[in-house]
């Protein structure tokens, strides 16, 4: 036990001194270091670079000095009104009385408040902005973009021939699904900045019609009324209607049928339109369509119900194709044959399209071939089968004619920054060359989509000859569900957004 004892305070001593030798070595160490520190700031203070640069801050500092002096000497001596009158009879001459001088005084002194209260009357005014309920697409990412916005730029000024419209309600197209993946993007961003609509590409209201009230005209607008019922429809390319209040030229604005709803009455003026412009291309009216044999190709689409409607009205043979849920629909607007189409549903209800395609244009195809039948004209108005042009006009006659009111693809969605640079400097040529001709501007700007167009769509369903038919009706939060419905087999008709 002594031992152990006798061993650790062995032990203990050693480590005080090499504890006492490192204390005393790292202290000599910082030692030399704040000498050599020292050493070092002192030469560099008396180095003769410093010197120098020393010399030449004093000096700078000293006429920086002086300057400030003179100049508040020469503002003093700017500023005493004996000075100034000895200035002024050097410049003016020695005719000048002091009088004169003051009433010179006094009217410079008077000029300037004046003008400065003029101005203060006339400053900038920051712009007023209102908001309203919009859905729009956010980007070109497909249906999964489209949010409803609270705080949207609400228009409320009307220029010369523009009329503000509080919507109430309007439709969404299979056309806003295709805006939401991009169609129409080089074309929308080139012609918005045109028509000054927009100076952004996105986000972009969806929806192509609507039906409100005229809140406001403008001073060249002479065929509407504040207070009127309305219904309008715009191009793929403009801002849409699915928000609560939209500016829009008058020749694109008719009044609405007064013997139908807001609701009801948006399901036509896109679709109708376009079932018109059709009808004018294929040279059919009421008083040559009797007896022709048509195939309006998507019967339960929105255009195809327009046109089955007026072609029966005019004592033609309609055939038409529809998913069997909207056969007693298409029955009911006048065809008289239907091609019923089989669609596939998954066990939760949502359509898919069929694995194998082939045999759904197939057995379509059989059927057009079992009747044994051609026909004058074939309207493409739905993508409920995928057959070719090629492949259906085999059944149309000789002098036949094929139309579809399809979207048509715009090849300059796929432009690259030098084609799109190119193809905005062509438009926007053109467009000064047409407005210093006195030529009409309405390039891409789908003439049939306006106020004439309307009109006569209006009569007609005055007339009873078109009715309107609605599917479903949502709320603006819905718009999610809204786009799956127009997605599916289940649509019939039009979809409708009301801001009721």
């Amino acid at each position: 036990m002594d031992e152990l004892l006798f061993r650790s305070s062995q032990r203990i001593e050693t480590i005080q001194i090499q504890s006492r030798v490192l204390a005393t070595s790292t202290k000599e160490a910082l030692e030399e270091y704040i000498n050599q520190g020292r050493i070092f700031l002192i030469n560099a203070f008396n180095s003769p670079h410093l010197l120098h640069l020393r010399a030449h801050v004093k000096e700078g500092t000293l006429r920086v000095i002086s300057i400030t002096n003179e100049f508040k000497e020469n503002i003093v001596s700017f500023v005493n009104p004996k000075q100034m009158y000895l200035a002024l009879l050097n410049v003016f001459g020695k005719k000048w009385s002091k009088r004169d001088i003051c009433f010179a005084c006094g009217g410079l002194v008077v000029g300037g408040l004046v003008g400065f209260t003029i101005g203060i009357a006339y400053h900038k005014r920051e712009p007023i902005l209102r908001y309203m309920q919009a859905i729009h697409c956010t980007n070109y990412m497909g249906p999964e973009s489209v949010a409803v916005a609270e705080d949207a730029f609400a228009p409320f000024e009307c220029t010369d021939n523009c009329v503000l419209v509080n919507v109430k309600a309007a439709s969404i197209q299979l056309i806003d699904v295709q805006i939401c993946h991009g169609y129409g993007r080089t074309l929308r961003w080139i012609l918005q900045r045109m028509y000054s609509q927009s100076s952004k590409d996105l986000p972009i209201i969806l929806g192509r019609d609507c039906t409100g009230i005229v809140t406001d005209i403008g001073s060249k607008v002479t065929k509407l009324e504040v207070g009127d019922e309305v219904w309008l429809t715009v191009p793929f390319w403009a801002q849409g209607t699915l928000c609560q209040s939209i500016l829009i030229q008058e020749n694109r604005i008719g009044r609405k049928p007064k013997n139908v709803g807001f609701e009801g009455a948006c399901s036509l003026p896109y679709a109708g339109s376009l079932a018109l412009s059709a009808l004018v291309e294929a040279r059919l009216d009421a008083m040559n369509a009797e007896g022709k044999r048509i195939l309006v190709e998507g019967g339960c689409t929105p255009v195809g119900c327009v046109l089955i409607q007026l072609l029966s009205q005019w004592k033609a043979s309609v055939t038409a194709t529809c998913y069997r849920r909207a056969l007693p629909v298409v029955r009911a607007l006048g065809a008289t044959d239907i091609i019923v189409i089989c669609e596939v549903l998954t066990p939760s209800d949502k359509f898919v399209p069929d694995n194998n395609r082939q045999e759904q244009n197939k057995a379509f195809l059989e059927q057009l071939e079992s009747r044994n039948e051609t026909f004058d004209v074939i309207f493409r108005t739905g993508i409920e089968c995928e057959c070719s042009k090629e492949e259906l006009s085999i059944y149309l006659k000789t002098d036949g004619a094929f139309i579809s009111t399809l979207p048509p693809v715009i090849d300059s969605d796929t432009y690259g920054v030098f084609r799109r640079f190119l193809l905005c400097l062509y438009i926007n040529m053109r467009y000064k060359l047409q407005n210093l001709l006195g030529l009409p501007i309405n390039t891409y700007d789908e003439t049939h989509l306006c106020s004439v167009t309307l009109d006569r769509l209006s009569e007609l369903v005055e007339d009873g000859y078109v009715q309107t038919v609605v599917d479903k009706i949502y709320q603006p939060q819905d718009i999610e569900v809204a786009v799956n419905h127009i997605q599916s087999p289940h649509s019939i008709g039009s979809t409708i957004i009301t801001f009721r």
